[in-house]
């Protein structure tokens, strides 16, 4: 079996690759030799150490191998996924990618073979990275093989928790497993987001039924298991945030990630932005679930329900928002991509509810700050990304300036009541047309002019 400052070296050497120079001098490739190492000495600590009656706590020889062997397991993984292009198994050169995807399903069993495995809780990033796969095929099946894994993942986690139990150093891992946590529920809600983003944005060309009532059948069936799927995206990301913005303002947050620690200092930003996403989604499609005479997931009034999103929107702004240092105590401004990503989602949330206040200002730039969107802000960030850099617009709207499955345009017209500037969405996708995610592809534009006309029929 590898020991424990030899798991601890492959960690630190696969951590330190990167795309264009591959593993450091003498660092190990993620390859067969390494994955069929990692699945032996899985085997072994089963043989050795596990016995007819388990006990709680793990014996003293696993008690530093399996939170290095955790770790390394989610490295390998994780190393493997880059490579991998969406719609990996369609592709002409498939085997490469077939490969990477052989190794990370495998690493996956190893993390699900594990004994004690509440005392290596960042091997649950292999089922991670085995949903991620999985939704990179980009097809209903692959949604659904993602959707299954995210879920076993969450569930692991929880039942790590419960089983830590009363372990002298609970604590720590506890801990440990919250960290994990920010990275499975960044999956869980990323992959929730990214189906939607496919399916509401090419309805028109890859989803539409041409038997009226097949097409209604399909819409009602996506609706509903979207709504479902967004909806246990937004709540495990809230549930994470939460305990992401407890480790910071407790222990704080790492500035490298070693055996002991790996949330950042910008860990809360990627999930908060996910978040956001999922929340403003589900919040867009309740119309249309209420058309479909389903009941809120918690019961009450809908209208209650949307009330409650709109809070868990403004917690997931503002861990967004949260102010991050640098080791050297400087600011951490967000990225352009972050900044983008915040413009959009203030974006959506101004055409389904202006009314609403930010929990507060949110500075875009030197020339843009804003406490509420309302129509004027609207106009503003609709030009803000339409703004050319390099040639390109600085961004497009996401899915709330891409959408053409009618029910959906329907839906986020529904949730405005107001006769403001912008409640005419239709309108106002003709208008900054070009903000469409699919804007260059040929004959977008007819079909979308058709999808809005068609959801301006009941």
């Amino acid at each position: 079996m590898l020991n424990a400052n030899e798991i601890r070296t492959l960690c630190q050497q696969i951590r330190a690759r990167s795309a264009a120079s591959g593993p450091p001098p003498g660092g190990a490739e993620v390859g067969e030799e390494l994955v069929a190492r990692i699945e032996a000495d899985v085997a072994e600590y089963r043989r050795q150490f596990l016995g007819e009656s388990r006990e709680q706590l793990p014996p003293e020889e696993l008690r530093e191998l399996l939170p290095l062997m955790g770790w390394l397991i989610y490295e390998a993984s994780l190393d493997r996924l880059w490579g991998v292009p969406t719609e990996w198994d369609r592709l002409p050169n498939a085997e490469e990618s077939e490969v990477a995807v052989g190794y990370i399903r495998r690493l996956a069993d190893a993390a699900r073979e594990l004994v004690w495995p509440e005392f290596a809780p960042r091997a649950l990033g292999a089922i991670r990275v085995d949903a991620l796969i999985a939704s990179k095929m980009d097809t209903e099946t692959g949604y659904d093989q993602a959707w299954s894994r995210h879920r076993e993942a969450a569930e692991r986690h929880r039942a790590y928790a419960d089983t830590l139990g009363t372990a002298a150093d609970r604590e720590s891992f506890l801990i440990a497993l919250d960290e994990v946590l920010l990275q499975l529920a960044l999956a869980e809600t990323g992959t929730a987001c990214r189906t939607a983003e496919r399916v509401l944005g090419r309805w028109a060309e890859e989803f539409r039924q041409d038997d009226p009532r097949a097409e209604r059948r399909e819409s009602d069936r996506w609706t509903q298991k979207l709504f479902k799927q967004l909806t246990a995206g937004a709540d495990i990301g809230r549930h994470a945030l939460d305990k992401a913005l407890r480790i910071k303002k407790g222990i704080g947050f790492t500035t490298k990630v070693t055996e002991e620690r790996m949330a950042l200092p910008t860990a809360l930003r990627n999930p908060a932005i996910m978040t956001c996403r999922a929340v403003l989604l589900v919040y867009s499609l309740c119309p249309e679930m209420q058309r479909q005479r389903r009941l809120p997931p918690e019961g009450g009034s809908w209208d209650a329900y949307r009330t409650k999103l709109l809070a868990d929107f403004d917690f997931a702004l503002t861990a967004l928002l949260e102010p991050v240092s640098k080791a050297s105590g400087e600011d951490w401004p967000l990225s352009n991509d972050h900044k983008r990503s915040l413009v959009q989602i203030c974006l959506h949330l101004g055409l389904v509810a202006p009314a609403h206040a930010l929990p507060q200002p949110v500075v875009v730039d030197a020339d843009l700050t804003l406490h509420t969107v309302n129509d004027e802000a609207v106009k503003r960030l609709s030009a803000w990304l339409a703004v050319e850099v390099d040639g390109k617009l600085r961004g497009d709207a996401n899915i709330i300036g891409s959408a053409s499955k009618p029910d959906f345009i329907r839906s986020v017209e529904a949730c405005r009541t107001d006769s403001g500037a912008t409640a005419d969405y239709r309108e106002w996708r003709r208008e900054w047309f070009r903000l469409d995610r699919y804007a260059t592809v040929e004959g977008r534009r007819e079909r979308i002019e058709q999808m809005l006309d068609e959801s301006s029929k009941e």
